[in-house]
């Protein structure tokens, strides 16, 4: 499927700046927000969608600040990069679809690669093996309440394989430094298709966090967080292992969740691994709104950083004392990503961007060029 014109996008800086009113130019927790922008390079990809509701596959030039996207027929979510051809990107379908699309951007044309087996659904996230011959992607059997990681072959798509998660409802999936051991974030909550996205085992929900060989399935570490309504959703990873994972608690008052990060430090020399979560002040909880759509971490600038939309704003910790340092202000920020220089970009809902300049703790705007308005999904992920 072709792009079609109508998703060569280019908004006027007029347009622009009148859309990004709603980052506003405030101090909170010694974190500022600022107009300044600065020169960068690479791409953001995401899903969005257009005014009427269609749903695309893209993302943003960071060079010439321009959208771009080819249409799919229905709602994806997070992507993959090949890792030794970056023109090939696959996105997978949001909880509960069952396709994952590839968009060659050397052409702009998209196609639907796979759909997954009977009983199953994606949950929006996959990754490949570091040759690129694998794709693998974290799906909920609902029909057997089990968690699996599907093994496919990145040339046909066939199933080679799959991997129990020792859990259920996997959400996104990583593989650790010795590209042999996979992260997997399993959210513990049970859906099915005919409820749609409806939860429907909150009191006996059981989210963990799984480090299993992927050669052979076993499970080698599992961690649960002491509040069990804290699913465990999303993970960025620095180049040691170290991994900051992105909660939803599912309590009934939002403003009192005990925490929305956890962090993930793998075994070292003299020290087992360990999962915690961060703190902040009892002032600041309530601003988080007990869930993250998204996490990014930056090991140049010792900074971890949580999309908290129902919050309006993202909140930070230090990677390396866990220290809370604040928070930004900013209207439905749901994307987070790192770039290769380690600086961090966020996505609006409204199709507006900023960046967090780490060495001062503030944000500043980015241009983005489109004919109309769109809404960015969840997620970014950065390439060249």
């Amino acid at each position: 499927m072709n792009a079609s014109s109508s998703s060569a996008f280019k908004w006027s800086r007029r347009q622009f700046l009148a859309a990004s009113a709603s980052l506003s130019a405030v101090a909170v927790g010694g974190l500022l927000v600022s107009s300044e922008s600065k020169a960068r390079t690479g791409t953001l990809l995401s899903a969005y969608e257009d005014a009427r509701g269609d749903q695309y596959v893209g993302g943003l030039s960071l060079k010439d600040e321009e959208v771009f996207g080819a249409r799919v027929p229905m709602r994806a979510h997070g992507c993959a990069v090949h890792p030794t051809d970056p023109n090939r990107v696959l996105f997978f379908a949001r909880r509960p679809g069952t396709q994952a699309f590839e968009l060659d951007r050397a052409t702009m044309q998209v196609r639907t690669v796979f759909t997954t087996e009977s009983g199953r659904h994606l949950a929006g996230h996959g990754t490949y093996s570091a040759d690129g011959n694998l794709i693998l992607t974290p799906e909920h059997d609902y029909e057997r309440a089990k968690g699996v990681v599907v093994v496919r072959d990145a040339r046909n798509f066939g199933i080679v394989g799959e991997i129990d998660t020792n859990g259920i409802d996997p959400h996104e999936v990583a593989w650790l430094p010795d590209h042999r051991s996979l992260l997997v974030a399993n959210g513990g909550i049970m859906t099915h298709p005919r409820s749609f996205r409806r939860k429907l085992n909150i009191p006996t929900m059981d989210p963990s966090l799984c480090v299993i060989d992927a050669a052979t399935g076993e499970r080698k570490e599992q961690f649960r967080l002491p509040d069990h309504l804290l699913s465990i959703r999303h993970v960025a990873m620095t180049s040691t292992g170290i991994t900051a994972v992105g909660l939803q608690y599912e309590g009934e008052d939002k403003s009192e969740a005990p925490g929305i990060v956890a962090l993930y430090r793998p075994a070292r020399s003299g020290k087992q691994a360990e999962f915690r979560l961060l703190t902040a002040p009892a002032s600041e909880i309530p601003k988080f709104q007990g869930y993250v759509a998204s996490i990014a971490i930056s090991e140049a600038h010792d900074l971890i950083a949580a999309a908290c939309p129902y919050g309006n704003g993202v909140a930070c910790w230090s990677i390396g004392d866990e220290r809370y340092l604040g928070f930004i202000a900013a209207s439905e920020t749901y994307g987070l990503s790192r770039l290769a220089d380690g600086s961090i970009l966020a996505s609006q809902r409204d199709g507006t961007a900023y960046g967090l300049d780490e060495t001062r703790l503030r944000s500043q705007f980015l241009k983005v060029s489109s004919s109309q308005p769109i809404r960015w999904d969840d997620h970014w992920v950065a390439t060249v």
